[in-house]
């Protein structure tokens, strides 16, 4: 069948350019040569269809329509262009991969500052070692990297290293912890020793805000938690004495609901709004201060103040009681 359309194709297209090239072009010729050059193309057509993949061959009218057009409107060169693509594209296709990944070198976890947020060993990642990779040696090298994230991100983590089976891994943790604390303590007696020598509320609210650290972080837990909050309250009271200041009232605010206050904590929380602190700003912890108190309907008013930005706790809080 295939050789019969292409002898049939051959002997067509040589009748029309036989024509073309020997006979005066009058009405008649021109017909006898469209009839044998579109009897050519339906053969060619018939032929390229037959040979296309079977993926291509449907829906059938559809490419063999294509095929036959694009031969008729370009004599020769289209048959030519056609061959040439179905020869190339059915004996010299693009090699395919049997590999279906890559293998990539194993790389280091960083060991100095400014190496690990913004790349692939990112607080996420080190928590997943932590969690799941059952070498000791990286876990210990996971905790040796975490040392030089921010405090905020590096506290968590290290607490979860406390968990962890292997001796060494927990004891680096634990002395880690124990290094930030220590820093923290330390920048308070300096802190503590320059306040009595020149009070100032700057100074005040920088200590009360050293010790808030302490506790916002998670690293004082119990008595000791309890006592830096009142330590905390004890210097935002003084900077407030010597200065009144929004940023002062606020974390003194948020002090005192961790404190389990939330009376005390409103008109230190109004003092801030009223200080110039925007109501999105304050209005969370207004709203934690009115649930605690029992005054949902107020709660339920404050959130409806908090941002709309999607994937945020806060937004989600605002979707729930909206």
């Amino acid at each position: 069948m295939k050789t019969w359309l292409f002898l049939q194709t051959i002997a067509f297209e040589s009748s029309g350019l036989y024509i073309i090239i020997t006979q005066p072009m009058t009405s008649a010729m021109w017909l006898a040569f469209v009839t044998t050059h579109a009897l050519a193309c339906l053969s060619f057509a018939g032929l390229c269809w037959l040979v296309l993949p079977k993926k291509y061959k449907t829906p059938v009218t559809g490419s063999f329509t294509f095929l036959f057009i694009f031969n008729l409107l370009l004599p020769v060169a289209g048959m030519i262009g056609t061959s040439f693509s179905l020869l190339i594209a059915l004996y010299l296709p693009r090699q395919k991969s049997n590999i279906t990944w890559q293998e990539c070198e194993k790389s280091d976890l960083p060991q100095s500052p400014g190496e690990i947020l913004g790349t692939q060993f990112g607080s996420g990642a080190l928590r997943e070692i932590l969690l799941h990779n059952q070498d000791p040696e990286r876990r210990q090298l996971a905790v040796n990297a975490i040392r030089h994230l921010p405090r905020q991100h590096a506290v968590p983590l290290l607490q979860l290293a406390l968990k962890d089976l292997t001796d060494d891994v927990r004891l680096l943790a634990y002395a880690s912890l124990e290094n930030i604390e220590t820093q923290i303590n330390e920048s308070i007696s300096l802190s503590k020793k320059q306040f009595e020598y020149k009070p100032s509320a700057a100074k005040a609210f920088d200590i009360a805000q050293q010790y808030w650290e302490l506790c916002y972080l998670g690293i004082a837990e119990g008595i000791l938690r309890s006592h830096y909050l009142e330590q905390a309250e004890n210097y935002l009271n003084q900077s407030i004495s010597i200065k009144i200041t929004a940023s002062a009232n606020l974390l003194l605010g948020r002090v005192m609901l961790q404190q389990k206050r939330p009376t005390d904590a409103l008109p230190a929380l109004k003092a801030a709004l009223d200080g110039g602190l925007l109501l999105k700003q304050v209005a969370p912890y207004l709203a934690e201060a009115a649930y605690i108190a029992g005054d949902y309907e107020t709660a339920k008013q404050y959130i409806s103040y908090f941002p709309e930005q999607k994937g945020n706790k806060l937004s989600q809080i605002k979707e729930y009681w909206g």
